[in-house]
């Protein structure tokens, strides 16, 4: 609740409003584009209708059994397995609407249903972000709040050592990263990706999202960030 509090009283301008409302009009533009290239790849290669009364009738039986299904799943709020479902019965029956629909019904759901506030601190490594992200569904990052960052060096200056320089060149000292984890061993391989107000992505992989402030020593750092996360979280 105080990281909510906190978000809502940090300052918001009639510039800032038109610039979220545009945001909003175009993710719902990328996500309907989302929708309809999915449902495109689904119905990809669709069977024809069989011409033969026996095996249309079980086509038929199957429809009708499917959709209770899906229905049970979508009351239960399980959508992964309604959405299966569905796409199963696009598949097999072509230009179905109820299927179609559903399907749609589904993927609207699925794109963008959880958020999550988190703060990352300036001050310490890789930080659990506590969002569980799946691979393949978009994600919307908002992030607010400013830090400092703390060099403490002679004449000499610092020299980053190789195997600590970012592969990212738009990488900085005090630049917000991330990295989605399986496994603590992936806060060190993997390549971190640069966390700006307002990224966008999807996620090519599932697993937690870890953030930070890129430094060589964050032990002396000063600041937070407040991130607010939206996607499809795992449970």
């Amino acid at each position: 609740m105080l990281l909510w509090t906190a978000w809502a009283l940090l300052p918001s301008t009639a510039e800032a409003q038109n610039t979220i409302e545009k945001r909003l009009q175009r993710q719902q533009q990328e996500m309907q584009k989302r929708i309809q290239q999915q449902m495109k790849t689904v119905a990809e290669n669709q069977p024809q209708l069989p011409a033969d009364p026996q095996l249309l009738s079980l086509h038929k039986e199957f429809i009708t059994k499917a959709e209770k299904l899906a229905g049970e799943y979508e009351r239960k709020k399980e959508l992964e397995r309604a959405r299966e479902v569905y796409e199963a019965m696009v598949r097999l029956v072509p230009k179905y609407q109820p299927a179609e629909l559903g399907l749609e019904r589904i993927l609207r759901s699925q794109l963008m249903k959880d958020r999550k506030l988190t703060e990352v601190l300036a001050d310490q490594g890789w930080q659990d972000s506590g969002a569980t992200l799946q691979q393949g569904m978009p994600v919307h990052v908002e992030v607010k709040g400013v830090w400092k960052v703390v060099l403490q060096t002679g004449p000499e200056g610092v020299v980053v050592p190789e195997e600590a320089r970012p592969r990212d060149g738009r990488i900085k000292f005090g630049t917000l990263i991330g990295v989605i984890a399986t496994s603590p061993g992936d806060l060190e391989k993997e390549k971190p990706f640069v966390v700006e107000n307002n990224t966008e992505f999807t996620a090519d992989k599932s697993g937690q999202l870890f953030l930070r402030m890129y430094d060589l020593d964050p032990t002396d750092n000063e600041g937070k960030m407040l991130v607010l996360i939206q996607s499809t979280f795992g449970k």
